[in-house]
C-alpha cells in the first residue's frame, strides 16, 4: 500500500494526514466556528438526512477564505523568503490573503476589478493591504496580479 503522501499525489485529493496537518497549521489563526442544525429540513418526513451549517460568516474576515490562505502560506518550505503576498480577488479571497499577510507580518497587494464593492475595498485596506483597483473583470485584475508577482 502506498503512503499517504504518495496517495495524495496520485489522486490529487488531500489525505486525512494532510487535513490534520493543515488543521494544526491554521488553528492558532482562525476561529472555531459553530455548526447549527437546519431544523426545518431535519423535521421534514420525506427527507432522511440532516443538514448542518458551519457559520464561517463569524470568521475573522467574514468567510472561510483565511483557512486556505494561511494554510498555503504556512506550508511553504521557506516562508521566511516571502516578501509580499499578491493576489487578484473580487473581495473575500483578498480578505483571506490580507489577513494571512497580517498574521505572517508581510505586506500584501490585492488587485480587484472596478466592480468590487467599496465596502470590500475598505475592509481590505483595514487589513493593511495595498489595493489596486483595475480592470473590468477578475480576469483583468488577475493578469495584472500575475504580472506584478
Amino acid at each position: 500500500m502506498a503512503s499517504d503522501a504518495h496517495q495524495s499525489v496520485i489522486r490529487g485529493a488531500p489525505t486525512l494526514s494532510d487535513i490534520r496537518a493543515a488543521a494544526k497549521r491554521i488553528t492558532p489563526y482562525v476561529r472555531r466556528t459553530p455548526m447549527i442544525s437546519c431544523a426545518p429540513v431535519q423535521s421534514h418526513r420525506e427527507i432522511a438526512a440532516s443538514l448542518w451549517l458551519r457559520l464561517e460568516c463569524l470568521q475573522v474576515v467574514g468567510s472561510f477564505k483565511p483557512r486556505g490562505a494561511i494554510n498555503k502560506l504556512f506550508s511553504l518550505p521557506d516562508r521566511s523568503s516571502v516578501r509580499r503576498l499578491i493576489t487578484a480577488s473580487g473581495g473575500n479571497h483578498g480578505l483571506g490573503v490580507a489577513y494571512a499577510a497580517t498574521v505572517a507580518n508581510v505586506p500584501s497587494t490585492i488587485y480587484v476589478p472596478t466592480t468590487t464593492p467599496a465596502a470590500k475595498i475598505k475592509k481590505l485596506k483595514r487589513w493593511n493591504a495595498d489595493v489596486i483597483v483595475s480592470g473590468d473583470s477578475w480576469d483583468d485584475s488577475n493578469r495584472l496580479a500575475l504580472d506584478a508577482a
